[in-house]
């Protein structure tokens, strides 16, 4: 249990060399870098952060329900049943656990977001 309040500054967290696991790398080199605010699988999934990458295409299984906030960049998100979304700067979407989703960056891309069970 967390016992105290925890925040940061998106635009001026150090992002660490990080690629989420589990990702298979189709195209490019994301060179991904991220900061993990909070993080607690012991009871489910739950966890917060900011992860930024450069044009590429990846793809991995949703494990988690995960919802993201785009802070910069472009990308399109499509899972195997067929749902695709094109997000931009501003927009947010709620990405179903259990998908293997494909991630094309389309441009330097950085997020915010939220792992929940």
């Amino acid at each position: 249990m967390v016992e105290k309040i925890l925040s940061a500054t998106a635009s001026e967290v150090t992002l660490e060399t990080w690629q989420p696991e589990g990702v298979t790398i189709l195209e490019g080199d994301p060179s991904g870098r991220g900061f993990t605010l909070h993080e607690d699988f012991a009871e489910g999934a739950r966890g917060t952060g900011i992860f930024e990458c450069a044009p590429s295409k990846t793809t991995y299984r949703l494990e988690f329900n995960e919802i993201i906030y785009v802070l910069a960049g472009e990308a399109t998100i499509e899972i195997e049943n067929g749902s695709r979304v094109d997000l931009k700067a501003g927009d947010f979407a709620f990405l179903p656990a259990g998908h293997m989703s494909t991630w094309t960056f389309h441009t330097r891309f950085r997020e915010f977001w939220v792992l929940a069970d």
